[in-house]
């Protein structure tokens, strides 16, 4: 009896089971890194989205050398930060816009991150329109990734009297924010 020549063509079982049990390994320990990636990566944008409000607040004030004032406000655990001309301004219910244009952040988009601002006059900052200082005014937003009710990391976005902004975390493994 004569052999073909032929090679064979496809896989063997063996090699199909071997592909299997490394693509589910690969698969079982990717894909909480990779929620785990999302988490933190919500976190940083509230941080990162609310260091732009601060400084377009802050320039915004240089430029047309007026009071520029950055709110927060929460309830039920909805909360938002909004650039405006007055420290009363409710994000929440009312239109902060400053000549029909808003700069405001909202944690619908950034899901389980909770936040507690706490400046020098309140729930506030202001920026002075002559220096951009923050004198009366200093303190830091805290946001927090919350996993039921417990506080997995915490980046805190700060504003110093005179106006300097910073990021740095509290807690957990975020980014490459210093400690504070």
């Amino acid at each position: 009896m004569k052999r073909s020549a032929t090679p064979r063509r496809g896989f063997t079982l063996l090699e199909l089971l071997v592909t299997l049990v490394i693509l589910s390994i690969i698969l079982g320990a990717g894909v909480p890194m990779m929620l785990n990636l999302a988490k933190s990566m919500r976190l940083q944008g509230a941080a990162q989205d609310t260091y732009a409000l601060l400084q377009y607040a802050r320039s915004d004030a240089l430029r047309t050398t007026e009071d520029r004032f950055v709110v927060w406000d929460e309830e039920d655990g909805v909360w938002c930060a909004a650039v405006a001309t007055a420290n009363d301004c409710d994000c929440l219910s009312e239109d902060c816009s400053i000549n029909n244009v808003l700069r405001q952040i909202n944690s619908s988009d950034y899901t389980n991150i909770s936040v507690n601002a706490a400046f020098a006059a309140g729930t506030y900052t202001r920026f002075d329109g002559m220096r951009g200082l923050a004198e009366g005014h200093a303190g830091s937003a805290r946001y927090q990734l919350m996993d039921d009710d417990s506080v997995e990391a915490e980046v805190r976005v700060v504003v110093s009297v005179l106006g300097r902004i910073r990021y740095c975390t509290q807690s957990g493994d975020i980014g490459d924010y210093p400690a504070c």
